[in-house]
């Protein structure tokens, strides 16, 4: 269990000392957050009710600030007509080295938290024909939920957007919230 945390501290120095000036700092958002990941993971049958905060209701969605934040201050979860819910963080890298150290480790983290039994798929992600980051997926033996890790790359202005994101939840809904 302590190597699993260390790794997610890992996570985290390395976001801090890899990042650019006016970096914001980034925190774990629990003491033990293999046993969160886990317990969050758990409580996907019950549509993470456990875990919903503070809630913006929107016309067929309803997005909950999560109680237990994997990543202090990134974590939500969507609902979905209160028939689907998945848990999401999700956090801006500021270059990407950051962004594909963020998704090694967080992938790393997941893997070891999960265990054995999880099967983990690793994919490359493409929008519109150009390379767009890189995925991995962890599917249970009894289907759901899936457990993804996601680097996101969006271009479009300027400068390249990078996203880090973990998502817990549906496999039909995995792909639409990580775009």
């Amino acid at each position: 269990m302590i190597h699993t945390h260390c790794g997610l501290i890992g996570l985290l120095s390395c976001t801090l000392l890899a990042g650019c000036s006016g970096w914001q700092s980034v925190s774990l958002g629990s003491d033990d957050p293999c046993a969160s990941l886990q317990a969050v993971v758990a409580d996907y049958p019950d549509g993470f009710a456990s875990y919903r905060g503070k809630a913006s209701s929107y016309n067929l969605l309803t997005v909950y600030r999560a109680k237990e934040q994997l990543v202090s201050g990134h974590c939500e979860i969507w609902a979905w007509d209160q028939t689907d819910a998945a848990y999401a963080c999700n956090l801006n890298a500021p270059n990407a080295e950051v962004a594909e150290q963020r998704w090694q480790k967080t992938d790393q983290f997941v893997q070891q938290c999960l265990g054995a039994d999880w099967e983990r798929t690793e994919f490359s992600r493409e929008r519109n024909g150009d390379a767009a980051g890189n995925g991995s997926r962890y599917a249970p033996p009894q289907g759901e939920p899936v457990v993804s890790v996601h680097s996101i790359s969006r271009s479009g202005g300027p400068r390249t957007q990078r996203t880090t994101s973990l998502y817990i939840g549906s496999p039909a809904r995995v792909d639409k919230l990580t775009e």
